[in-house]
């Protein structure tokens, strides 16, 4: 019994039953027609379509990049010789108001408008808008950009790449909400006023102009003026130093600067009018009775006049009549004699003040003009 139950051998597992995937696919295949394998499948996945993108870091078709120098190049071939005026006169003068430029370039606000958007745009100019708490809003303040730093550091051989690194945006925010922000622009809007007398007067012409900083240079620190200007109107000339006032110095210090000019008169040997303009009549009334006893020939005028600086706004102090004349006729007029006695004299000196040469930007804007 145990000898057949030892030969006996194990019974074999029946074949698994064909499931319907597998039917399916016999079927297929015995029908010829192979393509039904894919129909029959369950949870098949749909074919994925070949993708159009470039392969590599960057799929997009992009336009190749072009280098700072080509890019420079191709500022400087969009820029005309009255955008890199304008440039200048806004590196210069630090800031000008839309208005300004307008004065200075432009026969109409609308084209001046459209051409200061034009130099944002490119990088040339930057700008910004102070903000105002009553009605109304203040004009654009346009002050150098980085492609006009660049521009700028060309013309004057230097780096330009490292120009418009330096450019910095938050110099403009910063100049936005300084207090010296109106002083400096009532203080060009007197400039740029004889700059557009000037255009549309043949007769009229702005021979020089220099700024606070350069004053100081030349006059080695002597005096401070806002500005030192000669005009020349009809044939008749006058050098002149600028005190802009706002009325935020007192008038004991307007008193103390006359000091200065009197020994610069001596050391240079020339003498020239001390023109202040004040925010008021009032103001220009209780300063004039302060520099009443003045020995440099002084002239004053209220800001809030509606003529030009270039037009009978002035009067001379200690005038008999009280009548108020034009800039370039203070020229004609007699002054001080202490005045003329120190700049007869003259100091040992008088060479190192000699005026430097102007550089054209005053008379360049006048050349011009139009749209």
């Amino acid at each position: 019994m145990s000898t057949e139950m030892t030969d006996e051998k194990p019974l074999a597992k029946p074949p698994p039953k064909p499931g319907p995937k597998s039917l399916a696919k016999r079927e297929a295949t015995l029908a010829g027609a192979p393509g039904l394998v894919v129909a029959a499948q369950v949870a098949s996945a749909p074919p994925k379509p070949k993708s159009r993108l470039r392969k590599g870091p960057s799929p997009l078709p992009s336009r190749p990049r072009c280098s700072a120098a080509d890019q420079r190049l191709s500022l400087l071939r969009r820029l005309t010789e009255r955008d890199r005026d304008i440039t200048r006169a806004v590196a210069r003068h630090r800031v000008l108001t839309s208005e300004q430029v307008t004065e200075m370039f432009f026969d109409s606000h609308k084209s001046a408008l459209a051409r200061l958007l034009g130099l944002y745009r490119l990088g040339v100019l930057d700008r910004f808008q102070p903000y105002r708490p009553s009605w109304g809003s203040h004009p654009y303040h346009y002050v150098v950009g980085p492609a006009g730093a660049a521009v700028l550091a060309a013309e004057a051989f230097e780096d330009p790449e490292r120009a418009a690194r330096r450019w910095k945006p938050d110099r403009t925010v910063a100049l936005g909400h300084t207090q010296r922000l109106a002083h400096l622009v009532g203080l060009n809007g007197f400039y740029t006023s004889l700059v557009g007398h000037a255009r549309r007067h043949p007769g009229a012409r702005l021979v020089a102009w220099m700024t606070e900083a350069e004053c100081a240079r030349w006059s080695e620190a002597i005096v401070r003026p806002d500005g030192f200007g000669e005009w020349e109107e009809d044939g008749v000339g006058v050098e002149f130093f600028l005190e802009y006032d706002r009325g935020t110095e007192t008038l004991a210090r307007l008193v103390d600067k006359l000091g200065g000019y009197e020994r610069f008169e001596s050391e240079r040997g020339a003498s020239a009018w001390v023109v202040f303009c004040f925010s008021s009549p009032r103001r220009e009334a209780t300063a004039r009775r302060a520099l009443a006893g003045a020995t440099v020939p002084i002239a004053t005028a209220a800001l809030g006049r509606p003529l030009g600086a270039a037009e009978a706004v002035w009067l001379p102090l200690g005038g008999d009549d009280g009548r108020r004349v034009r800039l370039a006729a203070l020229g004609a007029m007699a002054k001080p004699g202490e005045a003329a006695r120190r700049a007869a004299v003259g100091g040992p000196r008088a060479w190192r003040f000699e005026r430097p040469m102007p550089d054209g930007e005053a008379a360049a804007p006048g050349n011009g003009g139009g749209e």
